[in-house]
């Protein structure tokens, strides 16, 4: 137990060798050739002439302007289309979940009665 434990630094291996040889300089590129056309006279110009993409034809799109703005109202009422709808158990809804509860809350959920704060309407 009395052993040292071994050095942090690794002992030194042999010097990594000298820089990388020098590269060879790449050849110079060779000198562009001249293209001879049939028929045409050396030292004129040519004129190169560019089209535009071809189109494939094109898909109309119509866009019709909207007619006024309807704003639905979630749980508005259909009726006056002012009022509000709440949400109300109705009587035999509430004995049923006590009655016959757990599955009578299924009857009482299903029983639920739609009121109107505006008119008054019921609707279920």
């Amino acid at each position: 137990m009395n052993e040292k434990p071994p050095p942090y630094n690794p002992a030194m291996g042999p010097p990594p060798p000298g820089p990388p040889p020098p590269y060879q300089p790449m050849p110079p590129p060779p000198p562009p050739t001249q293209i001879g056309f049939i028929g045409a006279t050396p030292g004129a110009s040519t004129t190169i002439i560019t089209t535009q993409q071809p189109s494939y034809g094109s898909i109309p799109v119509v866009v019709q302007p909207v007619q006024g703005a309807d704003v639905i109202v979630v749980g508005g009422c259909p009726a006056c289309r002012v009022g509000v709808l709440s949400e109300d158990f109705t009587l035999a809804g509430l004995c049923c979940a006590f009655w016959f509860f757990p599955i009578g809350i299924l009857c009482c959920l299903a029983m639920r009665e739609r009121r109107c704060s505006n008119c008054g309407a019921c609707f279920s």
